[in-house]
């Protein structure tokens, strides 16, 4: 009979190290059941654990089964006086390298192998959490909060006196939220860090009144000093702040560590016009040339709203608006370079498109790429989303966009840097424009990630896990310091309906990329200073937690990399950008010796997120500053 059981325990066996029958709760009830006649209880209870991890239908039943065999159990243990089984380690083939432990392991063969969860190859998709109010706006504070912004409407999230919120302060621990009073309206607005660590918000639209009561936004500029106390709330600067009204401008964060203010409208519009477009630049804190006339924003009418902005390594600026894009130095306001015009359709608002700068790497001394991706054929409710990507290699003699496919039709794509350095592109729709009231359709729910080191054709990920969620206008995305996707928003409608067919979204998901379930274990990092200045080497302690193994070549694998996630909005990603850094690896592995971006135009200052990579798996991440002066920071 015993015999006959443990045979029946290599069939389980073999099904767990092929994957057969993983996702079905029948599986770890038999096997639990089995485990049980052995008297082997701990395990049997793991197994249960096991299958309710990974969500196995049905569910409902496999817990039920798992309660039932825990009160079994117990009254076994009682009546027999049985001992606890010696506690099974590295049982989970859902995200563990399965090493041969003993017959004591209900999952043990004989030879060390890697058991693949279902997971690795397609992450994971999890709804946890609601905004409160619709994140139309959204920028990461800090390794605990995020602030959501939208404009001043009906929101879930009210105070006390019954006035809708327009801006919380979420928990990325608890996914509950804080409202926040605010007296300009944010309609449209955008956003960044100065040196000092406050994140300033310019910008936004028109007097609101009734139940969401606000001043207008046109000219505003917003203070918020980032906490986790819950001690933080908005300073205002209501009007008369910016030299313009800047309805749909974009910042970007220079390295001199304040911020570029670039474009806009005068007020709301549905594509830009001659009579309220803002052909101009400025600056906060305002520097002493003021409003800069720019030429380039007339050039590109009428598709030149929220402009894609890149600060480069030589310190001058890419700015993309339209089809057409340049090299432009703010300092001597000139333009350095005119590019070629990206092939096919317009990718800026309302045909929107998304951008993100590449990685800078000093293996290729920082050379700049510039991938920009989807958009729509026109200003019509049922205009096909376009599926194609342009990516320039500004480092070319002779620049040129390189076209290929976005594998799907997609508008308003939401385009971030995970925390590997692989881009992952979520949100967005198939059909329409960008805009309120039955402009876009019929969403888009598959994520895909862009590696930009493979080579032209396999650069695509695809059938990863997915939503069923629609996320199109007014959508919002950023990678957070455990690795994970954090995706809210959604908000076609005006007013904001949540029985609509796109109804106004408040739910949260989270996307867990297969990195996060390639390997048991995780690098661990400790010791990361809070401040560095520019140029400046400091160690941290490493731990890779058997990751490397026996692997000769392993401190080849590690690789160290600061992710600004940057304000989201509107598929912008406004200061986004991703720098590898150059470390020297201690002979037992457990050491970097770090050297701090060289200089502002690599990592413009103010904070970021450090992570350390083995073989392509992130560290949970630590926030850092990188700065001019340790005195210039303030929080």
């Amino acid at each position: 009979m015993l015999h006959g059981l443990k045979n029946q325990r290599k069939i389980f066996e073999f099904l767990f190290q092929h994957g057969i029958g993983i996702k079905l709760a029948l599986l770890y009830e038999e096997y639990a059941l089995l485990l049980e006649n052995l008297e082997r209880y701990n395990e049997a209870l793991q197994v249960y654990e096991m299958g309710i991890k990974l969500e196995a239908h049905s569910l409902r039943r496999l817990v039920g089964s798992y309660e039932e065999s825990k009160r079994v159990i117990a009254e076994l243990r009682h009546r027999k006086s049985i001992q606890k089984s010696k506690k099974l380690t590295a049982v989970s083939y859902l995200v563990r390298s399965v090493t041969a432990q003993g017959e004591n392991s209900p999952f043990h063969w004989p030879n060390s192998q890697t058991v693949v969860s279902p997971f690795a190859t397609s992450g994971k998709m999890e709804a946890i959490g609601r905004t409160g109010v619709a994140a139309m706006h959204a920028v990461l504070l800090n390794e605990k909060t995020i602030l959501i912004i939208d404009k001043a409407e009906w929101n879930e999230a009210q105070f006390d006196s019954g006035q809708s919120a327009f801006s919380v302060q979420y928990d990325l621990d608890t996914n509950t939220y804080r409202p926040l009073p605010l007296e300009t309206n944010t309609f449209c607005s955008a956003g960044g860090f100065l040196a000092n660590g406050s994140f300033i918000s310019t910008g936004g639209g028109e007097k609101r009144g009734r139940n969401w009561k606000a001043e207008p936004g046109w000219q505003s500029i917003r203070h918020f000093t980032p906490c986790t106390d819950n001690s933080c709330y908005w300073d205002e600067y209501k009007t008369g702040r910016m030299t313009q009204n800047r309805w749909y401008p974009t910042v970007e964060q220079l390295p001199e560590g304040d911020l570029f203010i670039l474009g806009g409208s005068t007020k709301g519009t549905a594509v830009n016009r001659a009579e309220v477009n803002v052909p101009s630049y400025e600056f906060w804190p305002p520097r002493p040339e003021g409003e800069v006339f720019f030429q380039f924003l007339k050039d590109t009418m009428p598709y030149n709203l929220y402009p894609f902005v890149f600060v480069l390594p030589d310190g001058n600026l890419f700015i993309f608006a339209n089809k057409k894009s340049i090299i432009y130095d703010y300092k001597n306001q000139k333009i350095v370079k005119k590019l070629p015009d990206i092939p096919g359709n317009p990718r800026s608002y309302p045909l929107t498109g998304g951008a993100i700068m590449l990685p800078l790497d000093p293996k290729n001394d920082y050379n700049v790429e510039i991938l920009i991706c989807g958009g729509s054929e026109r200003m019509k409710n049922n205009a096909s989303a376009d599926d194609t990507c342009g990516r320039i290699n500004l480092g070319d003699q002779d620049p040129h966009w390189e076209m290929e496919t976005f594998v799907h039709k997609r508008l308003m794509p939401d385009g971030l840097i995970m925390a590997d350095g692989n881009l992952l592109w979520v949100n967005g729709c198939q059909r329409g424009w960008a805009g309120y009231n039955g402009r876009n359709h019929d969403a888009t729910f598959d994520p895909l990630i862009y590696t930009p080191t493979a080579p032209a054709k396999q650069r695509w990920t695809q059938n990863l896990a997915n939503t069923d969620i629609a996320r199109m206008y007014h959508s919002v995305a950023l990678t957070l310091p455990d690795g994970r996707i954090w995706i809210a928003g959604s908000n076609n409608v005006d007013p904001p309906d949540i029985n609509a067919e796109y109804p106004t979204e408040f739910r949260v998901e989270y996307f867990s990329p297969p990195y996060l379930f390639k390997t048991a274990t995780r690098p661990l990092i400790s010791h990361v200073p809070r401040i560095v200045t520019y140029d400046e080497s400091f160690e941290i302690l490493l731990n890779l937690g058997g990751l490397a193994g026996k692997d000769l070549d392993a401190s080849s694998k590690i690789r160290v990399g600061l992710l600004r996630t940057g304000f989201s909005t509107h598929s912008m990603h406004m200061s986004q950008r991703y720098v590898f850094l150059n470390h020297q690896v201690s002979d037992d592995l457990q050491t970097l010796k770090v050297s701090a971006p060289p200089h502002a135009a690599i990592y413009p200052p103010g904070a970021g997120v450090l992570y350390v990579l083995y073989d392509g798996v992130p560290s949970n991440g630590t926030e850092i500053f990188v700065e001019h002066n340790p005195n210039d920071l303030l929080i």
